[in-house]
């Protein structure tokens, strides 16, 4: 399990969430997220499984079994092919980032697309909320940033 607590903790520290954001998300107490990965406790199944659908990776990966991280399919319900192109579009896009091998590149690249899932997810967890323009003024800034980066790499290849 020493392996499960290591891959489970950098996939927190890769999202860039800290322990109580995850814990929530997942329906457990930080302080039973900071067992599970420090490895003073094991999880449940039913745990593991949550947190591969969160994570998007496979039991295999989270369990330490294999290094390679294989991105799910997200589920897609009867009539809606979006996601399966969501999930062949990002997964090329982050591909292609891997091959420019740029971490501030990738960094911004996740800003950017993270911001509106977040905010999809707000909306889901409460429609009621009032709507935050500052939140669109962050999206516009996180796109500049990415733009600009890309933009200087490309100038530096040329």
């Amino acid at each position: 399990m020493k392996k499960f607590a290591a891959v489970l903790s950098s996939l927190r520290k890769e999202t860039g969430c800290s322990q109580r954001q995850v814990a929530s998300e997942l329906g457990i107490s930080q302080a039973l997220l900071s067992h599970y990965e420090t490895g003073a406790r094991e999880p449940k199944l039913e745990f593991v499984v949550r947190a591969c659908d969160y994570y998007n990776v496979s039991a295999d990966y989270i369990l330490g079994r294999i290094s390679e991280r294989a991105p799910q399919a997200l589920p897609t319900p009867r009539g809606c092919d979006g996601a399966q192109r969501l999930t062949t579009v990002s997964c090329a896009v982050f591909g292609e980032l891997d091959r420019l091998a740029v971490p501030e590149l990738y960094a911004a690249a996740v800003s950017y697309l993270l911001m509106p899932i977040e905010n999809l997810a707000a909306l889901l967890r409460d429609p009621e909320a009032p709507y935050d323009p500052v939140r669109d003024a962050e999206l516009k800034l996180a796109e500049a940033d990415f733009i600009k980066l890309a933009r200087r790499i490309a100038d530096s290849e040329t």
